[in-house]
């Protein structure tokens, strides 16, 4: 199956794809100074180097500190086109949910039950592991989830999911009535299911520092170098705006942005998802919605809002619909029309918060794939390619890819590297041409849905 293609001939001119925007009203970058701090300086002339990896967000970042760890003496650059964590990875709701990689069936023998349970929940200790070890600051809240349902059918979605976790060994509870308001208080929650498997964070600041931390344990970081052409090879050789740099092995962690550069094409879907931050909530308005446990908080509809408190007390709030646009283009930063279904849907579920402004909006693109599982792994004509792809919701997963990207480069087979996400083949999306006709009518049918 191949996964990559490219047109270019050495002589054409090579144009920068379009991938990055000059200011996003992301109050993640906001809280965190972005405008004003240190970025790397590019990539020029000619290098060589053991590692090259492209991109410089949670699954670079990861794969970078993994493989340093495996592999002392390499001399590993990483290459970002704006500024490490500038993309999805930056850009997210903050959530950081510890499930996200359980097989979807858990009735297995307890070993390998177990094997997947570590694999599932190494992003979130990794994380903490960053924390500890190398005093990363990304205001982690291991809170826990809560999943609420808006009607019948929702608390059915929420019965089996409670089931699943079960199978697994994991506890959670299903809430109603009392119960449920003294988690959150909202006229339209009627159930909602409450698990402390997950937390809640600063994702821009935890990108930020994982570049600290890489650059600390030696890998060589390139930011503002935007790659415009890769020609692998038994040596890889990557173009970038004002360099070039030759590599025998090559990490692809671009996720969204891959099929600018020939990876993917017609095998993900770069869809649009979009977030806002209100301003800080008084103690009134706190009261008013309960929210004491600082969960991170989402409904059960196939276009389902997410919410989180940040540490100053505002509401995160993403979903009520993604946007494909014509030919995989890359989103633009904001896009007020699902903007407003946000700022519509936090008010339907809160109207006690009538009048509380809204101050950042913002939006970022990440993937979607038909059979909806993320795939890592290595490809090319000589396994010199690894890659991570296919995550839509993936702050612990970007970081466990990392880690298993290592593990397969150091040909280990363990519970990481014989994961079913390994290798796992990408269902073919259908020729651009058509896709943008496809994904309208598959939204259409899902919020017909529910």
């Amino acid at each position: 199956m191949r996964y990559f293609s490219h047109s270019h001939n050495r002589g054409q001119y090579l144009r920068p794809p379009d991938l990055y925007e000059y200011f996003v009203d992301n109050y993640w970058f906001k809280s965190i100074d972005l405008e004003n701090q240190k970025i790397n300086e590019p990539l020029r002339d000619s290098h060589n180097a053991d590692v090259v990896i492209v991109g410089g967000g949670f699954t670079g970042l990861s794969a970078a500190y993994h493989i340093r760890q495996k592999f002392p003496n390499k001399h590993i650059v990483l290459l970002e086109g704006a500024c490490c964590g500038y993309g999805a990875s930056g850009r997210n709701g903050g959530f950081c949910i510890a499930t996200d990689l359980l097989n979807k069936d858990g009735d297995v023998d307890p070993e390998t039950r177990q094997k997947n349970l570590d694999v599932s929940f190494y992003g979130l200790k990794f994380i903490k592991r960053m924390i500890s070890e190398y005093g990363v600051e990304c205001d982690l809240e291991e809170n826990g989830m809560l999943e609420v349902a808006l009607n019948e059918k929702h608390i059915r979605g929420l019965e089996k999911f409670r089931d699943h976790l079960k199978s697994f060994g994991l506890d959670s509870t299903l809430l109603r009535g009392e119960e449920l308001e003294t988690e959150i208080k909202s006229p339209r929650f009627i159930a909602g299911l409450n698990y402390p498997h997950g937390a809640i964070l600063n994702p821009a600041k935890l990108a930020r520092e994982m570049k600290r931390v890489v650059e600390e344990v030696g890998v060589e970081v390139r930011e503002r170098t935007v790659v415009t052409r890769i020609t692998p090879g038994e040596i890889n050789h990557v173009d970038t705006e004002l360099g070039d740099i030759r590599a025998p092995t090559l990490v692809i962690a671009l996720n969204a942005y891959a099929h600018k550069l020939g990876f993917f094409n017609n095998r993900v879907f770069p869809i649009s998802v979009f977030q806002i931050a209100t301003e800080p909530l008084t103690e009134t308005q706190l009261e008013s919605i309960g929210w004491g446990n600082r969960q991170g908080l989402s409904d059960m509809r196939r276009f389902f809002s997410y919410l989180t408190l940040t540490v100053d007390d505002r509401i995160v709030m993403g979903g009520s619909g993604v946007a494909f646009y014509d030919n995989d283009a890359i989103c633009s930063g904001n896009d007020k029309t699902i903007t407003r279904r946000i700022i519509k849907d936090l008010f339907y579920f809160f109207p006690q918060l009538d009048g509380l402004g809204i101050e950042h909006a913002w939006g970022g693109t990440t993937t979607y794939t038909l059979n909806e599982t993320p795939s890592v792994g290595v490809i090319g004509d000589h396994q010199n390619i690894y890659y991570g792809v296919g995550m839509s919701e993936g702050v612990p997963t970007t970081q466990t890819f990392g880690r298993i990207i290592a593990d397969l480069m150091a040909e280990e087979s363990n519970e990481f590297t014989n994961h079913n996400v390994v290798n796992h083949p990408i269902t073919y999306a259908g020729p651009r041409s058509l896709r943008g006709t496809f994904g309208r009518a598959v939204k259409w049918m899902w919020e017909k849905l529910g």
